[in-house]
């Protein structure tokens, strides 16, 4: 197998990433391929010319962000050229990896990323953009955006915290419109996921149960209006709903958002920023191989 690293700038100098990279190329004597992407624009580049060497796998090395870079730049190959795909975390929350309970150490995670085996998952899609975990609009993506990255460097996770409670005395509920098939309903929030993983912004559990395998998307509104869901779109388990009343979940495998505030169409993909007049999310089943350990709880197979 055909296997090349492809590792943010910014991370490229983590001591703990050389170790972890020498000790991978001396002790199990693999000869790691490696490249650098100094700009967000390399990272297309590097995936492109990844397509074009029949690189078997690759590895990307970075946070939430540098991940959804490399996903939009494999999405547009073709299917049959695809490479699969291994998450080496160094970023600052690492959402999808922790809730995926990918190893955070550079050491550890980089086996797995060699070693592991691949599994088909599904991929977000919102409009022409793709995204792993979660898509969020609303107080969680003022948050994201205006982290300072310097506080993110400093702080890690808790700074989104931090600039969360800051922001949250002066945020305004924003209303928009919610179409999911025959259904449509109507009102305010205060913030909206769309997770195909579960957790964002730096720890927090959005959709408990979400499964990255299952052909659909979790929908989370945090909302104080009444929002009656059919028991179609409802998720089947009762946990979700506990403990959380101004929190509601529905499934479906496409869900469409139109913001009558121009705040509301600003929107974060895996904490990427994304803007459009209106939001089309689909769920793309079985569309790329990502290396997970065998205990992946995202998987349908170890959700109980």
């Amino acid at each position: 197998m055909k296997i090349r690293t492809i590792l943010n700038g910014q991370k490229a100098g983590n001591p703990l990433l050389h170790e972890a990279i020498a000790a991978v190329r001396q002790h199990h004597f693999f000869a790691l391929d490696v490249r650098i992407a100094y700009l967000p624009e390399d990272l297309s580049t590097l995936v492109k010319e990844c397509a074009e060497d029949g690189i078997d796998r690759i590895v990307v090395g970075g946070g939430d962000g540098t991940i959804n870079g490399v996903l939009n730049a494999m999405m547009l190959l073709e299917e049959t050229k695809r490479p699969e795909l291994a998450i080496l975390p160094l970023g600052t929350a690492n959402d999808f990896a922790t809730a995926a309970e990918i190893p955070l150490d550079p050491y550890e995670a980089l086996l797995m990323a060699v070693n592991g085996e691949s599994r088909p998952i599904d991929i977000g899609c919102v409009n022409d953009r793709y995204f792993l975990n979660v898509a969020s609009g609303g107080f969680g993506a003022q948050v994201t955006t205006e982290t300072p990255p310097g506080l993110k460097s400093f702080l890690g996770g808790g700074a989104y915290a931090l600039t969360g409670i800051l922001k949250l005395f002066s945020f305004t509920p924003v209303r928009g419109t919610m179409r999911i098939g025959e259904y449509r309903f109507e009102g305010s929030s205060f913030a909206t996921a769309v997770c195909n993983g579960r957790q964002a912004g730096g720890g927090m559990l959005l959709s408990p149960e979400a499964c990255i395998d299952d052909g659909l998307l979790d929908i989370v509104l945090f909302t104080l209006d009444p929002l009656p869901i059919p028991s179609e779109l409802s998720p089947p388990s009762e946990t979700l709903l506990g403990g959380m009343p101004f929190r509601k979940i529905l499934r479906a495998s496409e869900v469409e958002f139109t913001p009558e505030e121009e705040q509301m169409r600003r929107i974060n993909l895996d904490g990427e920023p994304y803007e459009a007049l209106s939001f089309l999310f689909r769920i793309l089943p079985s569309s790329l191989r990502l290396v997970l350990p065998d205990t992946c709880p995202m998987l349908r197979e170890n959700t109980p």
